[in-house]
């Protein structure tokens, strides 16, 4: 299936994509399952848009009724969107073959926060589920993301033959995992059937996000495709990204801390006391409870922040300094505050701000509760990590 590819000019300085380009002649075909908001969609869509293209659903799955709603709002096309990835009808939907796949599912099963059961998780078990449908539409390609747990759960020690990374090895869950997709999706005697298939753990943070959040991707090719692309070239040096490259101005006074959540949090910033430093993250003070029970801390707002979760996403404090104090180079650990530390402000993090630090445009439309609206982002896909996989992609399944 080839299609015309006319190139246009895109900016992608900012640290979230653009909106992607709607009715147009020549789209790109996306089956989305476990879809979430569509950060999938957008992530493929700011790649599409550079080759003056759009995108099409095919399929979209998504089991949570406020995730479809938010995700028809913003993606339309609602007679493709469905529920419960098991209840689905594929000879309803399969009749047309998809560029793209792609399945964000559940990582609970494998998360540091969650029991780590695995595979014996019922969420643990789509797999065979993905493999059917990804065949039912002859994906030209696919995109599977989850946890970084996924690869040592389940103890053990294989080597794996999969992993872009040499010498990489894993527990048994991502052995179980590469058995499975080398039986099911590379042994087909049909080449239309067959996949070559790589993954890799990719930070979103190395794309110009500033959010440490490092995720497993599985990437796959129809073989009578080609190969998947050398992912080694997704390492492009982006500059380092920092919160205040999200900041939202005009943020709401409701985002205010506690008057005890803040005194916690200052008690900590005196003279002498500098923010510890780890990964681009300045952690502003110490970790306190903050509502719910949950323990959390603050984060300087020239600096990167930690992984969003459904419950970290609605209470993230930033430390913005005051005008005239002393700043980090973002380059360096190495950072002395002076006398004014802790004479700014401290607030949460607003709704569009999480939403700019998983790559979405501020186009995009979010639930209008807003403790919902940060349960998505905490759960979605990062678009500028889907938008630079399907930059290499691309190329290959448009062919």
């Amino acid at each position: 299936m080839s299609k015309k590819i006319e190139k246009s000019v895109v900016n992608s300085s900012r640290p979230y994509v653009e909106d992607y380009l709607k009715n147009q002649r020549s789209n790109i075909t996306l089956v989305d399952l476990f879809a979430g908001i569509g950060g999938f969609h957008y992530g493929i869509g700011a790649a599409a848009k550079t080759l003056g293209m759009g995108v099409e659903t095919l399929l979209v799955s998504e089991i949570e009724d406020s995730c479809r709603n938010v995700y028809e709002i913003n993606h339309g096309n609602p007679s493709t969107i469905q529920g419960d990835i098991n209840e689905i009808p594929l000879r309803k939907f399969a009749k047309d073959e998809a560029d793209i796949l792609t399945a964000g599912f559940p990582c609970q099963p494998f998360s540091n926060s969650g029991r780590k059961l695995g595979l014996s998780d019922p969420r643990g078990q789509f797999y065979d589920r993905i493999e059917e449908i990804i065949k039912a539409f002859k994906s030209r390609a696919f995109i599977l993301e989850n946890v970084p747990g996924i690869t040592k759960n389940g103890g053990k020690n294989f080597q794996s033959e999969l992993a872009v990374k040499k010498n990489q090895h894993v527990g048994l869950t991502m052995h179980m995992l590469e058995q499975a997709m080398k039986k099911g999706l590379q042994s087909s005697r049909q080449k239309k059937s067959n996949y070559n298939i790589k993954w890799l753990e990719i930070n979103s943070s190395e794309f110009g996000s500033p959010q440490v959040r490092k995720r497993v991707y599985i990437i796959g090719v129809r073989a009578d495709l080609g190969e998947v692309p050398d992912l080694s070239e997704i390492s492009i040096d982006y500059p380092l990204s920092v919160f205040m490259n999200i900041q939202e101005e005009s943020a709401d006074t409701s985002l205010k801390l506690s008057r005890t959540q803040e005194q916690n949090i200052r008690s900590f910033m005196k003279k002498g006391m500098t923010p510890s430093y780890k990964e681009g993250m300045r952690r502003v003070g110490q970790a306190y409870l903050c509502a719910g029970g949950n323990v959390g801390q603050a984060y300087h707002a020239y600096g990167m922040v930690p992984t969003l979760t459904k419950v970290w996403a609605r209470f993230l404090p930033i430390y913005f300094p005051a005008k005239g104090e002393r700043l980090p180079n973002t380059d360096s650990a190495e950072f002395s505050p002076g006398a004014d530390y802790g004479k700014g402000t401290i607030r949460r993090a607003s709704v569009r701000e999480v939403m700019r630090l998983q790559g979405f445009p501020d186009e995009f439309q979010h639930h209008d509760r807003d403790n919902v609206a940060y349960q998505h982002a905490g759960n979605a896909v990062n678009a500028l990590v889907i938008r630079e996989l399907s930059n290499l992609l691309l190329p290959i399944i448009l062919q």
